[in-house]
């Protein structure tokens, strides 16, 4: 059981959020967002396990309450699950910047709604920091390189991509990750222990989907021997960003690796 403080101005929502959240055994209370001082004094005093909120409201505006969470020493790392139906691209960021959010639009299935409280509070959940209001397209990335991975994931995420993290264990199940996931590009290393960047490009272009026959590629490697040059010169879809790399460069090839793929 966790416990769990519901901030909504409007009742109805309050009564749909408590109603599901006791029938989950949680031990729950309901703020009436008022007065934004109000509201933190009492998260401050006795920080709960995850705070739901809404959006917009008038005495206690959510993006407001947010950041003042985030500034108090005692709910910088609080769980917060944001129900909203006002999302947009400044909301996107926001969310993306402050972290430990999680959101879902309204309305929202009562189901859906304490699976998501559940996996949230057991660090199961796949938090979605506002990703399907301002995403520019996922990437997958598979490098052998755990820091590289690292770097290149941050680079994405910061500017707006959703980064996919695969690691390059067996070409099969890399392909079969990449068949299920369909991401929009793939960012991939060359040299890997277990197989090649270019088996794996190879084994794509002959693929029984379309959408692996045609994924855009970027190759980021160290590795400048004349068969990378004719990996770019003679595959569709490819481009090569040789290490090391900048954060500027990795986002501007991924940006126009994407475009000229939409422009094909």
């Amino acid at each position: 059981m966790a416990r769990i403080v519901v901030v909504d101005d409007n009742p109805s929502s309050r009564l749909f959020s408590l109603a599901c959240l006791k029938q989950s055994g949680h031990d729950v209370q309901e703020l009436d967002p008022t007065c934004l001082l109000a509201v933190l004094g009492v998260l401050h005093d006795n920080p709960p396990d995850l705070l739901v909120t809404d959006l917009v409201m008038p005495g206690c505006p959510g993006m407001t309450l947010i950041r003042a969470c985030r500034e108090d020493t005692h709910l910088k790392d609080l769980k917060i699950l944001l129900l909203t139906a006002h999302g947009d691209r400044k909301l996107a960021r926001f969310l993306q910047f402050m972290g430990n959010i999680h959101y879902l639009s309204k309305p929202v299935a009562p189901q859906q709604f304490a699976e998501c409280v559940e996996c949230f509070l057991q660090g199961n959940l796949e938090v979605d920091l506002g990703w399907s209001l301002d995403c520019q397209g996922v990437v997958a990335v598979l490098d052998d390189s755990h820091l590289s991975r690292l770097f290149h994931m941050k680079c994405l995420q910061r500017n707006g991509f959703k980064p996919l993290e695969i690691l390059p264990d067996n070409l099969t199940n890399v392909v079969k990750i990449l068949e299920q996931a369909n991401p929009d590009a793939l960012l991939l290393d060359l040299l890997m222990p277990n197989f090649r960047g270019d088996a794996l490009l190879r084994t794509l272009r002959g693929s029984g989907s379309a959408a692996l026959r045609e994924l855009p590629i970027l190759l980021v490697t160290a590795h400048r021997a004349s068969d990378v040059e004719n990996l770019r010169s003679q595959e569709e879809n490819v481009n090569v960003l040789f290490k090391p790399v900048t954060p500027q460069d990795l986002v501007a090839k991924v940006q126009e690796l994407l475009q000229s793929h939409g422009s094909s």
